[in-house]
């Protein structure tokens, strides 16, 4: 899993940094190919923004947040991506198969 963070008007911070691995931990459990995964923190006027886009072979996944905690955003913004990717593999677990004969 590649991980690419991106900070916009905003200092870079380990802590924020660590956060962000540490979350991203639970979607490892999603996919079975390495995954590319991008992280945008910004920030406007008050509003903190994080943003997170994910990319997996054919797919692509977005997820954005905002607010006035950048941690807050991080987690809800994870929230979010996990229930697209649980869709996802919902959906291809059901269609798996389907038209064949036995």
């Amino acid at each position: 899993m590649e991980v690419i963070i991106t900070y916009r008007h905003i200092e870079s911070s380990p802590g924020l940094q660590t956060h962000v691995e540490t979350k991203l931990e639970k979607l490892k459990k999603f996919f079975i190919r390495p995954i590319k995964i991008h992280v945008i923190f910004n920030v406007e006027n008050s509003r903190h923004v994080a943003e997170i886009t994910l990319s997996e072979d054919h797919n692509a996944f977005t997820s954005k947040d905002d607010g006035h905690d950048m941690y807050h955003c991080l987690d809800r913004a994870i929230d979010k991506m996990e229930v697209q990717l649980r869709k996802h593999k919902e959906k291809v677990k059901n269609h798996h198969g389907k038209g064949l004969k036995t």
